[in-house]
């Protein structure tokens, strides 16, 4: 028996409603083609959408008026052969039947069960999704999701930074939603995706990954070690020459020869401190460096120890820290 799938559904829905991208029409095209049941099925939602289009408000619909619909659409002239495949009709006018208004044609999420976890009370939190990926949420992380596939994919949307380590399944390619409406795709295994407002920045950890807006063509494939940025119009790749990219995880900070100044602002990031530098002492900073390493120690106790490796003095006030001579 052939099973019903609701994707060539959704891209009906999408088609009647002005939001197909061209490849997903050029896909519902081939589908209506292979056979005049597709094509029946599609032109009886068709009808059905132009019956609900002159409604100026959400309306309730009801299965009973919908299958009278479906079956005004569908008498014939004289008893024949019926054609069409009614338990997949019957999913159709089902779907058609809790509609509220027009607009659920548009691409969205809320007529499927999401889940929500966020990373509060400055702590970090693990998640093993339903595919068995493994995610990692920064502090003030946010991530849905969903129990199955969306058209056959694995679709998650975050806010905020996040470490992922995707299952393996090429059949279900796994995608990541920002906010600032970015698209991140999983070609490989471990990852770091940080999103803001503006732009998304992803560093590889291992594996390969594909980062670029949604239906745009304009987009960068990043290896492992690679990191790439996509925001405020521009879109590029570099390797990678932080270490410290997921400390927040690790809770590990390493140093190799680099320079106060550039020790400083990742301090700042980890600890989500504002660290400044005194302008007098700036220049003596920039000279100074060190090599050494911090395992889940305080921002005092690490402040500390760079002093004495150094020899700077330093003031804390609430949230901000000065260094100074």
């Amino acid at each position: 028996m052939e099973q019903f799938d609701t994707y060539y559904y959704d891209l009906m829905a999408k088609k009647l409603s002005g939001h197909c991208t061209a490849a997903e029409l050029s896909e519902l095209e081939q589908w209506l083609a292979a056979s005049p049941d597709h094509q029946a099925e599609y032109d009886i939602l068709s009808k059905l959408w132009q019956d609900s289009l002159p409604v100026a408000k959400p309306r309730a619909y009801d299965a009973a008026n919908a299958w009278k619909k479906v079956e005004l659409a569908t008498a014939p002239a004289a008893v024949i052969k019926p054609i069409f495949n009614w338990k997949k009709l019957s999913v159709a006018a089902a779907v058609l039947a809790v509609i509220g208004s027009a607009s659920w044609f548009i691409f969205s999420h809320n007529s499927i069960k999401k889940h929500e976890l966020v990373a509060n009370e400055g702590k970090i939190k693990s998640l093993e999704l339903p595919d068995k990926s493994l995610v990692t949420l920064r502090q003030g992380a946010r991530i849905k999701y969903i129990n199955g596939y969306h058209n056959q994919n694995r679709l998650v949307e975050l806010e905020g930074e996040a470490f992922f380590e995707v299952a393996n399944d090429p059949d279900h390619p796994f995608l990541i939603r920002t906010a600032n409406q970015s698209f991140v795709e999983v070609l490989g295994t471990s990852f770091t995706v940080q999103t803001d407002k503006d732009s998304t920045a992803v560093i590889v950890a291992s594996g390969k990954v594909r980062l670029g807006a949604e239906n745009d063509t304009a987009a960068v494939i990043l290896s492992s070690g690679q990191r790439g940025v996509w925001g405020n119009g521009q879109i590029y790749s570099r390797n990678n020459t932080n270490p410290n990219f997921i400390a927040w995880k690790t809770g590990v900070l390493q140093f190799n020869d680099q320079s106060l100044l550039e020790i400083l602002p990742q301090l700042a990031d980890f600890y989500a401190k504002d660290i400044r530098v005194d302008a007098n002492y700036r220049e003596t900073a920039a000279k100074q460096k060190a090599t050494i390493t911090f395992s889940n120690q305080s921002c005092d106790d690490v402040l500390h120890e760079l002093q004495l490796l150094l020899g700077f003095n330093y003031k804390q006030t609430e949230d901000t820290i000065v260094i100074s001579q």
